[in-house]
């Protein structure tokens, strides 16, 4: 995650400095952390028999927060370089890149969830509040894609290829 965006906000717009990031995001760990829940020290994970039992009980919060975080993490972070790297090699448009995290979406919406759920699911409080944190950086990464892709296209994409597409690069 802000592999690409940050960089690009930081040199070719004046949203906002580093500084100002830095605060934000200290800021935003130190809200979701004072409201997360306190950790079940009782809790015992039962083992899941298939992956729909492992997805079923992640999302009903009966999952340990590690199960439910590490894989799609890592998962979604693939992805996303993938999609950047596809981009940066002209073989996709604007378009698909557009689509691409849009397939993503509810995916990330189920992890989120499931995140949330399962934070109480840990040996430390610290780790719950860093999970769901993150999740939370996830949308702002979301977010910060789509002012470079709507407002500075240019910054990211190859515009002189872009045919279909070309009021994107205006």
């Amino acid at each position: 995650m802000f592999i690409n965006t940050l960089p690009i906000i930081f040199t070719y717009t004046s949203l906002f400095s580093i500084f100002e990031a830095g605060l934000f995001f200290t800021t935003i760990f130190f809200l979701v952390y004072v409201y997360t829940p306190e950790v079940n020290k009782n809790w015992k994970e039962k083992p899941s028999s298939s992956f729909y039992n492992f997805l079923h009980s992640a999302w009903d919060g009966n999952s340990s927060l590690w199960r439910a975080f590490w894989p799609f993490f890592l998962l979604v972070n693939i992805i996303l370089f993938y999609i950047d790297y596809r981009i940066m090699n002209l073989t996709y448009t604007i378009n698909s890149w557009k689509t691409a995290h849009g397939m993503m979406f509810l995916p990330i919406i189920w992890w989120t969830t499931s995140v949330w759920r399962c934070s109480r699911n840990s040996r430390y409080k610290l780790y719950s509040g860093a999970a769901r944190t993150i999740t939370v950086y996830l949308f702002l990464e979301y977010f910060l894609r789509f002012i470079i892709s709507s407002l500075y296209p240019s910054t990211f994409f190859d515009c002189r290829l872009l045919i279909l597409a070309h009021s994107d690069c205006l």
